[in-house]
């Protein structure tokens, strides 16, 4: 039986005198050895390539989970769209025009006297440009009755074309019991592209003019 080969014992210079079993492990070992070296010397940057390829790989993996998702609800994001831009269409279509506007004030004249109220005044505003909508606010005052400036609020929403009250300040009368509702009556009206063009530009000049010292 041959003799077992201690690695610490093997003297390089008398490798020669090694019996035959002896010899042929040690060059299974030194062989082992130059291929272990060999491989991590050759692959070690194919595979930090590897390593990299295979983070890349679960990234777009993820990305292309995101757009799958994305993709399945293609269908309903254009459904709301399209129903987003039918109410945006109608909404416009109740925007009072420019020779609608008087016919509007008339209205709430109108509005005023069916519920018996007096309308005291009914002053325009300055005109306030928001994008291609421009908003045309009028200060109105009218006397009455709790019951009748109620009732006049919900009719004002009853208008053929947009109207909303704000800035709303209610006062008793003490000689008259009445009461005096002073308001906001805002409507608005829809300015074509090359127009509200013209006012962005306009306001914004404005706004630097002011802040210019």
């Amino acid at each position: 039986m041959a003799n077992k080969i201690k690695l610490n014992e093997v003297n390089i210079n008398n490798l020669y005198q090694l019996n035959q079993p002896a010899k042929m492990v040690l060059a299974v070992v030194l062989t082992i050895f130059i291929v272990v070296l060999a491989y991590f010397a050759l692959y070690r940057d194919q595979l930090s390539q590897i390593d990299q390829l295979s983070q890349e790989e679960e990234t777009l993996k993820q990305t292309y989970t995101q757009k799958s998702l994305q993709a399945a609800n293609l269908d309903a994001l254009k459904a709301e769209l399209k129903q987003i831009n039918s109410t945006y269409t109608i909404l416009l279509k109740q925007l009072p025009t420019e020779a609608e506007i008087p016919n509007l004030i008339q209205e709430l004249h109108q509005a005023a006297a069916s519920n018996g109220l007096r309308m005291d005044s009914v002053t325009p505003n300055p005109v306030v440009n928001d994008g291609a909508i421009q908003k045309l606010p009028y200060s109105i005052s009218l006397s009455g009755s709790y019951n009748q400036i109620s009732q006049f609020t919900r009719d004002v929403g009853k208008l053929s074309r947009i109207v909303t009250l704000d800035t709303l300040n209610l006062q008793k009368n003490d000689k008259t019991a009445d009461l005096t509702l002073g308001a906001i009556a805002n409507t608005y009206k829809s300015l074509p592209p090359g127009q509200a063009n013209t006012e962005n530009e306009k306001n914004k000049n404005n706004s630097q003019g002011n802040q210019n010292p």
